[in-house]
């Protein structure tokens, strides 16, 4: 069974809303800052863990972090 790919990542706005970097998002959620800018830039997603990690950083849903 084929799952959807998530759709845009909304970190560049989730972390502005927060007034956080990708330095710091990295720091708190246990990855490097090179993996979350590839999460960005749509060359990489997050793990089951680590989206779990960032959506409590950020105040959102997992669902949240990308768009539909």
């Amino acid at each position: 069974m084929d799952l959807p790919e998530p759709g845009r990542s909304r970190l560049p706005e989730l972390l502005t809303l927060n007034k956080m970097t990708a330095r710091q998002l990295s720091n708190r959620i246990g990855c490097t800052e090179a993996h979350i800018s590839q999460v960005i830039s749509g060359r990489s997603y997050l793990s089951y863990v680590l989206a779990w990690r960032t959506s409590r950083v950020l105040n959102c849903t997992m669902e949240e972090l990308h768009e539909s």
